[in-house]
């Protein structure tokens, strides 16, 4: 069974190939934000999953290898999530964004041309047309640039070798796009601030 905390879940599975070498680790991620009591608050992602207080001396640098993230459907998402880290955690932010130093030459003016956020969705919010339709919609800025918003139903899968000195035992989740639009089609982007929480993993 996953663990559960708050407005989320984790299933935390780890191994060792060999003994000392990088721990095969598996992220399972749920979202529950429908779980939430205020309906304001119920659309919403998990658009962060870390690994969190893992062992070592501060500083430490953690080899992370192998990144693998896909869907409930197996689709592999791991071209919209970035692997970031330091310190005592590793893992994975589902910002990303394309600038245009190839059209730097034609158009000078433009620094962006698209930025994506993804995160996993509570398939529960997809059911209720009330929660659904406060989700953030893909739109066009004036010009070229293009913000997208990938809403993935839960699970996603994190797979990924990390060399550590003994297995993670906590994930941080962090929540964004809270509240979607608030229920104004015009609001284009949250209109609450982001959430997080640690899972301790038994």
């Amino acid at each position: 069974m996953p663990t559960r905390n708050a407005l989320g879940s984790v299933r935390l599975s780890y191994a060792q190939a060999v003994r000392g070498g990088p721990y095969q680790v598996t992220l399972q991620v749920w979202s529950r934000t429908f779980d939430h009591p205020d309906p304001l608050h119920r659309s919403a992602m998990i658009k962060g999953v870390y690994l969190t207080q893992l062992p070592g001396a501060p500083g430490t640098n953690h080899q992370v290898s192998n990144v693998r993230i896909t869907d409930r459907y197996g689709i592999d998402e791991t071209g919209v999530w970035e692997r970031t880290g330091g310190g005592n955690e590793e893992g994975f932010d589902g910002y990303t964004f394309g600038d245009t130093n190839l059209l730097a030459r034609c158009v000078p003016q433009l620094n962006e041309m698209w930025n994506s956020f993804s995160g996993i969705y509570d398939e529960r919010c997809l059911a209720d047309p009330a929660c659904d339709a406060m989700r953030l919609q893909t739109h066009r800025l004036p010009g070229f640039v293009l913000i997208a918003f990938n809403y993935l139903l839960g699970p996603l899968t994190f797979s990924f070798d990390i060399d550590l000195p003994s297995p993670p035992r906590a994930v941080r989740l962090v929540i964004g796009q809270i509240g979607g639009n608030g229920g104004n089609p015009l609001q284009r982007t949250a209109t609450l601030p982001d959430e997080e929480f640690v899972i301790q993993c038994p």
